[in-house]
C-alpha cells in the first residue's frame, strides 16, 4: 500500500512540475514576441473595420504610427511608477487624452506620467498637448475593462481612474463609444512637452516568470517523497532483521 501511495504522489508532483515547465515555455515565447514587437517598425493603427474581431493579445505592444489632433480634456489613471526611465517616478497618474485620428475615429493616448503632487494642470505649466495636426509613435496597450486591474471604483468627481478602460473614459469625455478604439496607446519617449511633464516613454513591460522555480519545487517534492519512502523501507528492514534472527534455529 505505501508503494502505491508513493506512485500516486510522485505522479501528481511530477505532473505539476511538467505543467510549470510548459508554462515556462509559453512565458518565454511571450516575452520574445513582445520584445520583437517593441523593436519592430511602426505600423498603422487597427481601424474600426477590425475592432469587432480584434485579438487584444495579438496587437499588444505593437508599435504604431498615427496622425491626427488631440481633443480637449485629460483623464488621470492612478499608477505607481517604479524604476522610471525619466526624472519622475513613484505614485502618480497616467495622463490619458483623446486623440482624433486623420481617419476620424478616436483613440485614447497615454501622454505619460505625472507625479501625484502635480496632478492639477495648473501646477505644471506647459504640459498641455500640442495643438494642430500631430504625427505620433506609440505602443498599443490592451484595454483594462472591469474585472481587470485594481478593483477600486473610479472617482470621476476627482478625475481619478484606476483602469485604462477606453469605454469608461469615452463615457466620461462624452464621446460615442462606437467611435473610440477598444485599446489605448502609450506615447513613446522623446515626444513630451519641453517641461518634461507628462513624462512619456514609460511603458511597463514586465512579466512575472516564476515558473522554473515552481517546477523545481514540485520536482524537489517528488524527489523528497521518494527519499522518505526509501528511508521508510530501509528502516523496516533494519527493524525486522533482529526478529528474523531470533526465530532462526541455533
Amino acid at each position: 500500500m505505501p508503494a502505491i501511495l508513493l506512485v500516486v504522489i510522485v505522479a501528481i508532483l511530477v505532473s505539476l512540475g511538467n505543467w510549470q515547465m510548459r508554462r515556462l515555455s509559453w512565458k518565454l515565447g511571450l516575452i520574445e514576441k513582445v520584445e520583437t514587437r517593441l523593436n519592430a517598425d511602426p505600423v498603422d493603427l487597427p481601424g474600426p473595420d477590425q475592432w469587432a474581431d480584434i485579438d487584444a493579445d495579438a496587437i499588444a505592444y505593437r508599435q504604431v504610427l498615427m496622425s491626427g489632433r488631440y481633443l480637449d480634456g485629460e483623464f488621470h489613471v492612478f499608477t505607481s511608477l517604479s524604476d522610471p526611465k525619466g526624472k519622475y517616478g513613484g505614485p502618480g497618474y497616467w495622463v490619458m487624452t483623446p486623440f482624433r485620428t486623420a481617419a476620424g475615429w478616436i483613440v485614447f493616448v497615454n501622454r505619460g506620467f505625472i507625479p501625484q503632487d502635480l496632478k492639477e494642470a495648473s501646477s505644471r505649466p506647459g504640459s498641455e498637448p500640442p495643438e494642430g495636426e500631430q504625427t505620433l509613435i506609440g505602443t498599443i496597450r490592451q484595454a483594462e475593462p472591469e474585472g481587470t486591474g485594481p478593483s477600486l471604483a473610479a472617482e470621476p468627481e476627482k478625475n481619478i481612474w484606476y483602469r485604462r478602460d477606453p469605454a469608461q473614459l469615452a463615457a466620461a469625455a462624452g464621446l460615442a463609444a462606437g467611435e473610440v478604439a477598444p485599446y489605448t496607446v502609450d506615447l513613446n519617449g522623446g515626444q513630451g512637452p519641453a517641461g518634461g511633464l507628462p513624462q512619456p516613454g514609460e511603458t511597463k513591460v514586465t512579466f512575472n516568470n516564476p515558473h522554473l522555480g515552481y517546477a523545481m519545487t514540485w520536482y524537489g517534492f517528488a524527489a523528497s517523497a521518494i527519499g522518505v519512502f526509501i528511508a521508510y523501507v530501509m528502516g523496516r528492514r533494519r527493524r525486522s532483521k533482529p526478529a528474523n534472527q531470533k526465530a532462526s534455529p541455533v
